[in-house]
């Protein structure tokens, strides 16, 4: 039924310490809420982010000076939440135990299979009450219709939203394939509700019912998200025709995590890349570089994991021409078992969108986002293309005369606006490369220092803390984990604290690297607020003592919240990166993408806290895909001022203050080649938007490839390679099917809001002349009361219009057409 797990797995597209043109890491979705998807958001990060010699540090800690350990005296201030981090003495306490989360039930893995049998009877018996609604003839059982439909979903997806985080993060063979089985089984069954007649009828009876108090515009809110999730589910459809359904997204569901999983884990079941004469391809990288890889004999080809780190640095740092073309080529070699798992789920979901009487499936997807058709966005993503192409063409330029002077080593300058007719083609493979000897002609390692040692990881997350404070009045409270709450034991929690409400929800940290833990940045939301107090569990129909051979479930009696009335169940969220180690007293450092990859998703787990609405369906990253990503990418914004950064930054081993001069030096630096990196974002949104703007008819003689060729070779600045499938590492075609344009349509809108609330004079509190108060209460509190509150619960376009002064925010607030193009100005000013 509509009853889609809305919680939001954001998941991060991160290129820290990798190569510049790897593939984009997967998007994981969760089930399939009564609704809209859910889905695991990462950050978008540019296809060029580049490594530069503010990447992971390897500086070293002899002068380490560690921040005193944890105590109960110390807990709230900023050397505690640094040596939170920073330290590795066990923060777990072993003199209590507690299940997963401290889920009373969750303390080893098979407890997840009663778990699931108990949330079938308890959810059962919740369908059977909402669809006898109607025969209630004082209305009362229609009253709670909404209320006991988003009570079903907040039900079924705290089961399947927890499985989601564990079947990606644990270490637990055993847990993983446990929460493998309850989530199949949960998803079908959301999948039979999601045709579910009897419930949709009752909620549509619900909604036109005259009560004696009227539904709140929450709950119609919550009603209306409902009745469109149904209506794309095909409720009006012929039994016969909904099993069809039914049969379409259980089978979309397992390709999904099969294409997922190729695009994920492609290094361990992908051929070996095979480089011959190393000693002479490999030349420059170092002979201890070259002895490190696999052969077959002493003397012969080298074998590469295609993906891997040492893939990475050939990529990067290979003289060779030939070197990079074979990892590149080795990397990207076409795999049909995969192009038939993509191009097979894309046919599905054309036959769906077919089913549904939709001409795609972009149609289907883009009925309830901001964009709201594949006209508009197809619109908007031209536009920037036609923008954006000539920019991106110089960088391309840049580096065409940089590989000429590496050729003939007297190419002389690299005047942008000289011809090009008779420089070197710049080759795929060849972009890493000469991008990085770019930047280094930029700023050579010897003239500007490293970055890195400012930003340990308890600095940053203190600094966030700091940041949260201004803006919010919110912060972060180390706490220790009783034994088994956590998945592995580097994993650290952070309550998160209001200053007028107390503790409003806990942020679990899995930051640093561990064997067989994903590289990628991760947002997963274990569970969502509600409100608890009113739920009435006794008009389910269970008899007392139903639960006595399942044992005890996920629910929660609720905390006061200071100005709310009634018990919330208060936000779980878990953030996963890869941060590297704290070892020996010595704390990991952040390398720039590191950093930004932090503050974004910090930017998801703040929605997630102050969004506490009232009902599930639209708490915190629970909103439109086009519109979650806002909140973080704004944060981008904060760890891209030299003001805000200095005003926390310290060295690791000195405590000396980072200097604003070198900040904007690495900020110079990290923008280099801004325009190639945009271009290939707008080419993947368009790639995206083409697949899944085709209709059903037109997909047998459909080929992936070809339009992913013909689209570069139309709009792309860099000409395709043959026999390569780039396609199908593309893991964000599924979780974000038709929808990937969000990231740069987001990126439009937070430039606009914080321009206009916190990069702005008129707003400011000013101390200085001329100096603007970026982290300013007066702008954080606009933002939290007109945006981040209310989840998913207002339409979007008017939460963001109220941001925005004057006509252009009333034009923003219609969202319609020309709403559309208002944020397309915004994104090529």
């Amino acid at each position: 039924m509509s009853l889609r797990s809305r919680s939001k797995v954001i998941q991060t597209l991160s290129i820290p310490r990798r190569t510049t043109t790897s593939p984009l890491l997967p998007l994981i979705p969760l089930c399939a809420r009564f609704g809209t998807s859910c889905r695991t958001y990462r950050r978008q990060d540019s296809q060029a982010a580049l490594a530069t010699s503010s990447s992971s540090s390897t500086a070293s800690y002899a002068n380490y000076i560690p921040p005193p350990p944890l105590s109960a005296s110390s807990k709230g201030n900023d050397e505690a939440l640094k040596a939170h981090f920073d330290l590795p003495y066990p923060t777990i306490d072993k003199s209590t135990s507690s299940g997963l989360f401290q889920f009373p039930p969750l303390t080893h893995p098979h407890a997840l299979r009663p778990l699931t049998e108990r949330t079938l009877v308890q959810a059962s018996a919740i369908v059977e009450r909402i669809s006898n609604a109607p025969s209630d003839p004082s209305g009362k059982e229609l009253r709670q219709v909404v209320k006991n439909l988003d009570r079903l979903s907040d039900v079924l997806c705290g089961v399947i939203d927890m499985c989601e985080l564990v079947r990606n993060v644990h270490p637990d063979k055993k847990w993983i394939e446990e929460s493998e089985r309850t989530y199949e089984v949960l998803c079908s069954f959301m999948n039979e509700l999601n045709t579910s007649r009897g419930l949709y009828e009752s909620l549509n009876q619900a909604v036109s019912y005259q009560h004696a108090q009227p539904l709140s515009s929450a709950e119609l809110k919550v009603a209306q998200t409902f009745l469109s999730d149904f209506e794309r589910s095909g409720i009006h459809l012929p039994p016969a025709v909904r099993q069809k359904f039914v049969s379409l997204s259980d089978s979309l569901l397992s390709l999904g995590r099969t294409f997922l999983s190729f695009a994920s884990s492609g290094p361990s079941n992908r051929p070996l890349i095979e480089i011959p004469e190393p000693e002479r391809l490999l030349a420059g990288m170092g002979a201890q570089f070259i002895d490190s890889l696999p052969r077959e004999r002493r003397g012969g080809a080298v074998y590469i994991t295609p993906g891997s780190w040492e893939a990475q640095m050939i990529s990067r740092y290979a003289r060779e021409g030939e070197a990079r073309r074979l990892v590149y080529v080795g990397g990207m070699r076409k795999d049909q078992e995969r192009i038939d798992v993509l191009e097979e789920m894309l046919k599905q979901r054309a036959e769906l969108a077919n089913i549904l009487g939709k001409e795609t499936w972009a149609d289907v997807t883009l009925m309830d986002k901001m964009a709201k058709n594949p006209t508009n966005v197809i619109e908007f993503l031209t536009s920037l293309a036609k923008h954006h192409k000539p920019t991106a063409s110089l960088d391309v330029s840049t580096l065409q005369r940089l590989k000429a002077t590496n050729l003939t080593g007297n190419y002389r300058g690299m005047d942008q606006k000289s011809s090009t007719a008779h420089l070197p083609p710049l080759y795929a493979w060849d972009r890493d490369y000469y991008a990085e000897k770019y930047l280094s002609t930029l700023a050579p390692t010897s003239s500007l220092p490293n970055i890195t040692p400012y930003f340990s990881t308890g600095t940053s997350l203190m600094g966030l803390s700091k940041i949260f404070q201004k803006l919010y009045g919110i912060s972060f409270k180390p706490s220790q984990v009783s034994q088994g709450e956590v998945w592995h034991s580097s994993v650290k929690r952070l309550d998160v604290v209001d200053e007028n409400e107390g503790t409003i929800g806990i942020i679990y940290c899995d930051l640093f690297s561990r064997n067989g833990k994903s590289p990628s940045a991760a947002h997963y939301t274990v569970r969502c607020s509600r409100r608890v107090d009113d739920d009435d569990q006794i008009g389910d129909g269970l008899q007392n003592g139903w639960d006595y051979k399942y044992g005890q479930g996920l629910e929660v009696e609720g905390e006061n919240l200071k100005g709310k009335e009634g018990k919330y169940q208060l936000p779980i969220v878990v953030l996963t990166c890869d941060f590297g180690n704290v070892d020996m007293g010595r704390p990991a450092l952040l390398g720039w993408n590191d950093l930004e990859t932090l503050f974004h998703e910090m930017g998801h787990a703040i929605h997630s806290m102050i969004g506490r609405t009232e009902f599930h369906n639209v708490s915190g990253t629970r909103c439109a895909t086009d519109f979650v990503e806002l909140p973080s990418i704004l944060m981008e914004h904060f760890v891209s001022s030299p003001e805000v950064l200095s005003s926390f930054a310290t060295h690791y081993a000195t405590g000396e203050i980072l200097p604003k001069s070198l900040i904007e030096a690495h900020l110079n630096l990290n923008q280099s080649l801004a325009g190639l990196e945009t271009h290939g974002q707008i080419l993947m949104a368009l790639l995206d938007q083409k697949y899944h703007s085709l209709n059903y008819e037109n997909l047998n003689s459909f080929d992936s490839t070809e339009m992913w060729f013909n689209l570069q070779k139309e709009i792309g600045v860099i000409p395709p390679v043959e026999n390569t499938s780039w396609q199908i590492q593309f893991g964000h075609l599924y979780g974000y099917g038709a929808t990937y344009y969000s990231y740069l349509f987001d990126r439009a809108i937070a430039g606009k809001v914080w321009n206009t609330l916190f990069n702005n004079n008129n707003n400011k509190d000013i101390t200085k002349q001329n100096e603007v108060d970026l982290l300013n209460r007066n702008g954080g509190e606009i933002l939290k009361e007109k945006l981040l509150k209310w989840g998913g619960g207002k339409d979007p376009w008017k939460m963001v219009g109220d941001l925005i002064p004057g006509k252009e925010g009333e034009i923003i607030s219609k969202g319609d057409e020309n709403s559309m193009k208002v944020v397309g100005g915004w994104m090529i000013k």
